[in-house]
């Protein structure tokens, strides 16, 4: 008798054994699955913060040679309300620098508060009372217009520091989506918009 209970023991022991490695496979095998899904939401998020990047990047381009050609149209005696169409800049927005200072935020955690879309909402409505002129520029409106272009550029030039190369580099792209490298920038644009 007491070699058959040995016996079994032997075998229940074995079995025990393989179906806690089986589980442990199991759980190690589940748990890379979860961490894979979430570095794979990261790098969504990353691509996302560049891609909210290279718009603003585009935006501010747009809206510094709207500026730049209003003032020229200007100077050459141009001032009807075609200005708007030969800027080629109606409906001209900055959606990709509001986009990047909002992701900013919710990575830091912050108030979702933003205020660079009534930024450049004011932006857009000075932009399109200039466009409707049917009369050259007054000094004051030259000078408001040179003043926003300058401002524009000092802008254009702190989002073209950040490091649009992470797009070709998994590990930048997570780097960039946990805010390495471009958080500061995104206070930077907040604190010029509020000058």
């Amino acid at each position: 008798m007491e070699d058959q209970q040995a016996g079994k023991r032997t075998l229940t022991l074995p079995i025990t054994l393989v179906l806690l490695v089986f589980s442990l496979i199991g759980n190690v095998f589940l748990f890379s699955q979860y961490l894979q899904g979430k570095q794979d939401e990261q790098l969504r998020t990353g691509q996302h913060i560049i891609e909210t990047a290279q718009q603003a990047a585009a935006n501010y381009n747009a809206l510094i040679n709207e500026a730049a050609v209003m003032l020229e149209l200007n100077e050459k005696g141009v001032y009807t309300d075609k200005l708007q169409q030969a800027t080629g800049a109606a409906g001209l927005d900055g959606a990709g620098a509001a986009a990047f200072i909002a992701e900013a935020k919710s990575i830091k955690g912050e108030a979702a508060e933003n205020h660079a879309t009534a930024y450049f909402a004011e932006i857009r409505k000075t932009l399109d009372a200039l466009h409707g002129r049917k009369e050259p520029y007054t000094e004051a409106d030259k000078q408001s217009l040179t003043a926003l272009r300058q401002s524009l550029e000092s802008q254009a030039a702190i989002i073209a520091e950040f490091d649009f190369d992470a797009a070709e580099s998994r590990s930048s792209t997570l780097q960039i989506a946990t805010g390495i490298g471009w958080l500061e920038l995104a206070d930077q644009l907040e604190t010029e918009m509020s000058k």
